[in-house]
C-alpha cells in the first residue's frame, strides 16, 4: 500500500506544475480574452436593444405625428365643406331672391298685360257697339227707304 501511496504521490507531485499552469493559463485567458470579450458582448447587446428602443420610439412618434396630421386633414376638409356649403346656400338663397324679384315682376307686366287686353277689349267692344248701330241704322234705312 505504500507504494500505492508513493506512486500516486509521484502522480501528484509530477502533475502540479501541470495544474498550476492550467490554472495560471485560466485565469489569463478569463483576464484578457473572456472579460474583454464579455464586455464587448454587453456592449453590442445593449446597443442594439437601445437602437431598437429608439427606432421602436421613432416609429411611435411618427404614427403620432401622422395621426396628427390625418386630423388636421380631417379638421381642414371639414371646415372646407362647411364652407363650401355655406356658399352654396347663399348662392342658393339669392338665386331664389332673383327668382322671386323675376316673378314678381313678370307678375305685375302680366298684369299690367292683363288689364292693357282689358282696356282694348272695352275699348274694342265700345268701338263695335258704335259702329254696331250705325252699321244698323244704315241697313235699317237702306231697307226701309226701299221698302217704303
Amino acid at each position: 500500500m505504500d507504494a500505492t501511496l508513493d506512486a500516486l504521490y509521484n502522480i501528484i507531485l509530477r502533475g502540479l506544475p501541470t495544474f498550476f499552469l492550467v490554472l495560471l493559463l485560466h485565469f489569463f485567458l478569463k483576464s484578457t480574452f473572456f472579460l474583454p470579450m464579455e464586455k464587448l458582448l454587453k456592449e453590442r447587446y445593449d446597443a442594439t436593444v437601445g437602437a431598437r428602443k429608439k427606432a421602436a420610439e421613432a416609429v411611435s412618434r411618427a404614427e403620432q405625428k401622422a395621426a396628427e396630421y390625418e386630423a388636421a386633414i380631417t379638421k381642414a376638409r371639414t371646415e372646407i365643406y362647411k364652407l363650401n356649403e355655406e356658399k352654396r346656400k347663399a348662392l342658393a338663397d339669392e338665386m331664389s331672391a332673383r327668382f322671386a324679384e323675376e316673378r314678381k315682376a313678370s307678375e305685375t307686366k302680366l298684369a299690367e298685360a292683363k288689364a292693357d287686353v282689358v282696356a282694348q277689349v272695352a275699348s274694342a267692344r265700345q268701338g263695335l257697339l258704335a259702329e254696331t248701330e250705325a252699321i244698323a241704322e244704315t241697313i235699317t234705312a237702306s231697307i226701309l227707304g226701299r221698302t217704303a
